[in-house]
């Protein structure tokens, strides 16, 4: 994971620069609901490369006890939905490096069993505590153009922060109702 990672980072610089700003919508639950990944990336040779994979909100109010759909829409890489303290989310782009190094990105991805080079993690689904999603470090890692579910378990009024340790500027929140 290192390897890979270390070169996101460097991606990450360019999408500081050049990024456009992303939408501060909410959604709240429905029959299904649902965490989508978007976005792709753009390239200018000699100027920049642009990556704009993001969670399709940045809020997410979600009753406790549903089951979140969540979808890649995205081919090539790979992702995760983590959760992590707020604390934990890179503001910079040395904030990318900690999170890979010796923050959550690397720690998760070490959990996750991501291998040095290219190939898919051992354990796709990491779970702190009991099964579901509610707590810090429970992780889910979905495939390029892929798709997965996990069972929120949090406590009504508990605010859970989400991170894709693979694109850390991918940053979201579950509110629990």
């Amino acid at each position: 994971m290192k390897r890979r990672t270390l070169g996101v980072a460097a991606i990450a610089v360019a999408t500081l620069t050049a990024a456009p700003a992303v939408s501060s919508a909410v959604t709240t639950s429905t029959s299904k609901p649902k965490i989508d990944i978007l976005g792709g990336a753009s390239f200018k040779a000699n100027r920049y490369i642009q990556d704009r994979m993001r969670f399709n909100k940045d809020v997410y109010r979600l009753k406790s006890g549903t089951t979140i759909q969540i979808r890649s829409k995205t081919p090539g890489e790979p992702h995760t939905v983590s959760v992590v303290r707020r604390a934990d989310y890179p503001k910079t782009v040395k904030g990318f490096e900690t999170c890979f190094m010796k923050g959550p990105c690397g720690k998760l991805g070490e959990a996750h069993g991501f291998p040095e080079g290219d190939g898919p993690p051992t354990t796709p689904l990491v779970n702190t505590g009991k099964a579901g999603f509610d707590r810090t470090g429970d992780s889910i890692v979905i495939a390029p153009n892929g798709k997965g579910s996990v069972k929120l378990t949090a406590a009504k009024g508990q605010t859970l922060q989400l991170l894709c340790i693979i694109h850390p500027w991918m940053q979201a929140k579950i509110v629990v109702k």
